[in-house]
């Protein structure tokens, strides 16, 4: 087994995008995004313990960006699946910029790879580099981030952005019961986890009329930003005016320790993610709970799922779609959950 980590191939500036998670994400982003597809199908990665990787095999992974902290575990999981399985692995990392990724999977179609591991940030944008792949026979698998239409992938491993939203409404529900007014930050607008997370709040919360969300607005999956907005909303809604605030990403922790350090403490914080701080928020009650999506049998059943393929066992692998559990973490059980990533 070989593991070879490659710095991005840079040929254009562009600035790292925070994005689920997610999202944080590190994603996300503090979150990594993912986006969902059409099946439920879920797998836990438990699996395969029996299968070992076709000889030279080798498997490309292309990461938007490895610095957000969100992929370090996932990164952990494509490493570990290759070494227990016999795989060599080599891991790119777009940088946060589009033109970086598409070279490094037209890179990877030159090298002739058995396989390409995809974790892009724009599902659209990816899509002519994966018809590369498409064209030369490699079987491209999409990981934490779904692509687009018009991409051929043998699947797509990560979490259900859908879901994730209908996780956050009934944490809410949970936390403020069935009426309330509440603050909601949105992640970057317009992209796949931004938009497929509040489709799955606004699913639940039809059903709850006396809950209100008196304030909206975008923090771009950054935590300066959501401290801004949410500062903006604690001195527009005095005590009493405002019951929660939930954030799609991680990045509510800092207004959430904000708040809870100015007095504000009467206010539920929901957040999504589940990386060191939010679970020692939770832990001191500053924040009340979050969707775990843990990164790392997302890498690992990326891997498993290409050698499968490799080997002649397609109909074994989930598909469209290989959804993973989004448990929900409260004080109630974060002492026995590990988090699921550094951040």
């Amino acid at each position: 087994m070989q593991i070879t980590q490659v710095p991005g191939r840079r040929r254009l500036p562009g600035k790292a995008r925070i994005a689920g998670l997610a999202a944080a994400g590190l994603a996300v982003v503090s979150v990594a995004a993912c986006s969902s597809g059409s099946s439920s199908t879920t797998s836990t990665g438990a699996s395969a313990d029996n299968a070992t990787a076709p000889k030279n095999i080798v498997i490309g992974s292309m990461i938007w960006n490895t610095s957000v902290p969100f992929y370090a575990n996932m990164i952990k999981g494509e490493e570990a699946a290759a070494a227990k399985l016999g795989a060599t692995i080599k891991i790119v990392s777009g940088n946060g910029d589009m033109s970086t990724e598409v070279s490094d999977i037209q890179q990877f179609v030159t090298e002739k790879v058995s396989a390409i591991l995809v974790t892009s940030s724009s599902p659209t944008g990816i899509v002519p580099a994966i018809g590369l792949a498409n064209q030369a026979g490699i079987p491209v698998i999409a990981v934490n981030n779904a692509v687009g239409t018009g991409a051929k992938v043998v699947t797509y491993v990560g979490s259900s952005d859908y879901m994730y939203g209908q996780q956050q409404a009934r944490l809410l529900v949970k936390a403020i019961g069935t009426h309330g007014n509440i603050g909601y930050v949105l992640g970057e607008l317009g992209t796949s986890a931004e938009l497929d997370r509040k489709a799955g709040f606004m699913s639940v919360l039809k059903n709850y009329p006396g809950i209100h969300i008196v304030a909206s607005q975008t923090a771009n999956w950054d935590n300066s930003q959501a401290l801004s907005v949410v500062q903006d909303w604690l001195s527009k809604y005095p005590k009493g005016s405002l019951n929660a605030i939930v954030d799609q990403g991680p990045e509510g922790d800092t207004p959430a320790s904000y708040a809870a350090t100015n007095g504000r403490s009467e206010i539920k914080f929901i957040v999504g993610d589940y990386p060191t701080t939010v679970r020692t928020e939770i832990l001191q009650k500053q924040i009340y709970g979050t969707v775990d999506q843990n990164p790392y049998p997302q890498g690992y059943l990326g891997v498993e799922y290409a050698v499968w393929d490799l080997d002649g066992k397609a109909n074994s692998i989930p598909k469209p779609d290989a959804y993973q559990p989004l448990p929900i973490v409260t004080a109630a059980n974060a002492a026995s959950t590990s988090a699921a990533y550094k951040g």
